[in-house]
């Protein structure tokens, strides 16, 4: 039988949205608080994917600054991170549009204070250019999760998850207004349409029309344990819309499966007719699953008149006859470009603060000008630049030649692998000290350094990063004045201490913060291994 490996899009991407325009089908995913934001991928058999840009590319289209992290419960790993969420890509007479929402937050935030959600449209006719993607043009919405429909009579309608207040049941509600794209303007009041099967955290919806009839497919249950997706039909795009009997039509609850939590999906077809469903899940190992939430796929049968059923999601996905390619892997070491389409920043960058040179002998480095924050500050940025670990089988690393001096006064730069403000592990040199520690931050602990050796007798200094199901290992090669090396590993972190129920996955980085010059990094580079 034919089948595919899921997720099709590993590592950091939830929240997906797909389309297919001609032969070619693109996805976006939610990025949190990182920048760029709103990551595109395009596929032309739906199982190797290409990251070509990002939707948020300027930071003039949306500050991130206020993309806060808080604890909602440190013993269950609960962590809640603002920023961009759940975009909703959709095409119509040759413009592509993002419906997105950008909650904020605040740097005193408790557990019982909520976001504020602040939705918008952007538009491009060029997706392949991640340049050309509009200013954002705000709505009037108090929710998350917008999806965009047209109808055949011209008229747009946004729905999204209302909210109504977390100390209410339902706490959200599924609601509709019709808008001008243009301007951002509601042509209608908005109204409520669906309170979900459950009516417990009905949200991120999409709306199909077929058949005559308008099929609202939603997430319901939060996006964790509980997650699930459902659909209801009605007759009128008002409604009122039936729930579907079988609800829900997918979800792993009270499953011992390795693909968890699955859930917030978008339906479409490929060339052939034939339907497919793309949707977030995450994958358990035991207590690891550092990577968050991925992008999976099911095919999808939907006979005329009746219910869609999607079959249940596997790591190998049987593809039912159909026809399926076959992924390509390339486990190799690859260079972080300072401008490439998968790299990313923390909140909105000082782009001023990052250059990249090649040296004499053809290396490559990336120059960061250190900021006063580090990686725990709960508001603004920081020198950092990253990219997403996308394969449990993993590893980062990077070369610090210490002949190059960072100038006066004390700076702590290094390798980091990194979640969130309150949960990332790193390898760290001090110039005053002149050592390397590791360094560990857990949900709800204090930040701890250990293992610190003694760098004076080196002339550089190569940090290793590497990553299997259940740990990751942090390794420091010395190179002497001799010119031999010297390989110390500083210690083990198991990647449950990166794991919980949050939003965010993780991001192989370097960074600096620290009083004095600019510190230079040479051969950044990511390998991912099997996904």
């Amino acid at each position: 039988m034919m089948s595919f490996t899921n997720p099709i899009i590993p590592g950091f991407f939830p929240d997906p949205s797909c389309i297919r325009v001609g032969d070619t089908f693109y996805l976006a995913n939610s990025s949190f608080q990182f920048f760029p934001g709103i990551p595109i991928h395009k596929s032309k058999d739906l199982i190797n994917w290409e990251h070509i840009g990002n939707a948020i590319s300027r930071p003039s289209q949306i500050s991130l600054s206020t993309a806060t992290t808080k604890i909602n419960n440190a013993a269950r790993g609960e962590v809640f991170t603002g920023g961009l969420y759940a975009p909703a890509l959709r095409h119509h007479n040759g413009v592509f549009y993002i419906v997105c929402t950008m909650l904020t937050g605040s740097t005193t935030m408790q557990a019982t204070d909520d976001f504020q959600p602040e939705n918008f449209i952007i538009s491009t006719r060029d997706i392949e250019d991640p340049n050309s993607w509009s200013e954002l043009v705000p709505f009037d919405f108090y929710g998350i999760d917008p999806s965009l429909f047209f109808a055949d009579d011209g008229r747009v309608y946004v729905q999204g998850s209302w909210i109504h207040g977390y100390t209410k049941h339902p706490a959200t509600v599924i609601r509709q207004a019709e808008i001008d794209l243009a301007t951002g303007a509601l042509l209608s009041e908005p109204r409520d349409i669906w309170a979900g099967a459950t009516q417990k955290c009905p949200e991120g919806p999409h709306l199909y029309a077929k058949d005559g009839w308008y099929y609202l497919l939603i997430a319901e249950g939060g996006t964790h344990r509980g997650h699930q997706i459902t659909i209801a039909r009605s007759k009128e795009i008002w409604g009122p819309y039936e729930s579907n009997p079988s609800n829900p039509v997918l979800t792993a609850e009270a499953s011992s499966a390795v693909i968890q939590c699955v859930g917030h999906g978008d339906l479409f077809q490929d060339a052939a007719g034939e339907w497919w469903c793309v949707m977030l899940a995450r994958r358990e190992y035991g207590g690891s699953y550092p990577l968050g939430r991925e992008t999976y796929m099911v095919p999808v049968t939907w006979k005329e008149g009746e219910w869609p059923v999607f079959e249940t999601v596997q790591v190998q996905q049987p593809a039912r006859g159909r026809v399926i390619a076959t992924r390509v892997i390339d486990d190799q070491f690859e260079d972080v470009l300072l401008q490439g389409p998968k790299t990313v920043f923390l909140r909105t960058p000082e782009l001023g603060k990052y250059s990249e040179r090649s040296t004499e002998s053809g290396r490559r480095d990336i120059v960061l000008t250190p900021s006063q924050a580090d990686l725990g500050v709960a508001s603004g940025t920081m020198a950092f630049v990253g990219q997403r670990q996308t394969a449990l089988d993993s590893a980062a690393r990077v070369i610090i030649p210490l002949w190059e001096s960072a100038g006066s006064g004390s700076i702590s730069y290094g390798l980091t692998v990194y979640k969130d403000t309150v949960r990332y592990v790193a390898l760290e040199y001090n110039t005053a000290e002149a050592t390397v520690s590791l360094k560990v931050q857990e949900a709800g602990k204090d930040l701890t350094s250990a293992n610190s050796i003694d760098t004076r007798d080196s002339s550089a200094l190569e940090l290793v990063i590497s990553s299997t199901v259940e740990k990751y290992t942090l390794e420091c090669v010395k190179t002497l004045a001799d010119g031999a090396e010297e390989s110390i590993v500083l210690g083990e972190v198991s990647c449950e201490a990166l794991s919980g129920d949050d939003f965010t996955g993780t991001v192989y980085a370097i960074y600096a913060h620290g009083d004095g010059g600019d510190v230079s990094f040479r051969d950044f580079q990511v390998r991912d291994g099997a996904a």
